[in-house]
């Protein structure tokens, strides 16, 4: 009896490798992560310096596709009239990101003279709902980054169901492709971007679905040493989302 339980056993997980569906080829390379590196290396250069007279304190780069990608945290913001820290590795993310899928960004440069993500008076946020007017995107990700300490690998901010305007799919999709990635642990709403005047309640009161995304700085966080794992885990985040935008832009 128990010989033919284990040739039973035997069959079924054969038949279930059979079914099994095959990797897909990876789509970051080297030079990918390296012109990462050099581009985050510009914005730590000029996080804590304001910007000079004349020029702007933050930049977009234009795209065709329906998904408009934001990083208020590039650099330090200006918070109570206190430079903050910055969401280090989110500027280089967000600009490879809308780079790869030729989508539109909008990230700081400088230090931010108005925390774009805390307040609304400020020449990102009309920069931001001017983009959103003309480009009527999908989709809109804010792009952040969490403490290393934190338990999860991404946190969804969606203002507790509220920003994702009823379309649950953003989260499961984004799930699927950033679990392809290596990623398991991720939490809702333990940021839920109500707090302040967040970039996500921002958009959201503009009627365009949008979701916060808290990634662990492990993922962000560039270590130079090719030793460390950290430029992997970089990769990674950016594979999984260059995947989900790419599947946003093809299920319009």
């Amino acid at each position: 009896m128990r010989h033919s339980v284990l040739i039973l056993q035997i069959i079924l997980l054969s038949l279930l490798a059979g079914c099994a569906t095959l990797p897909e080829k990876a789509i970051i390379t080297k030079k990918h992560v390296d012109r990462a590196i050099e581009i985050e290396e510009t914005f730590a250069h000029n996080s804590a310096e304001f910007a000079p007279a004349g020029e702007s304190w933050f930049e977009i780069k234009h795209g065709s596709s329906n998904v408009l990608i934001v990083a208020p945290h590039a650099t330090r913001p200006t918070r109570e009239g206190k430079l903050r820290f910055p969401d280090g590795g989110t500027g280089s993310l967000a600009v490879m990101l809308a780079e790869l899928t030729d989508s539109t960004v909008i990230y700081t440069t400088y230090a931010s003279p108005s925390d774009p993500n805390y307040y609304d008076d400020n020449d990102f946020k009309r920069t931001l709902a001017q983009l959103i007017e003309t480009e009527q995107p999908r989709l809109v990700l804010d792009i952040h980054a969490s403490h290393w300490y934190r338990p999860y690998d991404v946190d969804f901010g969606t203002m507790n169901g509220a920003s994702i305007r009823g379309n649950r799919w953003i989260v499961t999709s984004l799930m699927s492709y950033l679990q392809q990635e290596g990623m398991s642990n991720f939490s809702m709403d333990y940021f839920a971007a109500t707090a302040h005047q967040t970039v996500t309640k921002f958009v959201t009161a503009m009627g365009t679905p949008c979701i916060q995304l808290e990634f662990n700085s492990n993922y962000t966080g560039h270590q130079y040493d090719s030793e460390t794992v950290r430029p992997q885990m970089f990769a990674q985040a950016l594979q999984g989302l260059v995947r989900f935008v790419e599947y946003v832009k093809q299920n319009k």
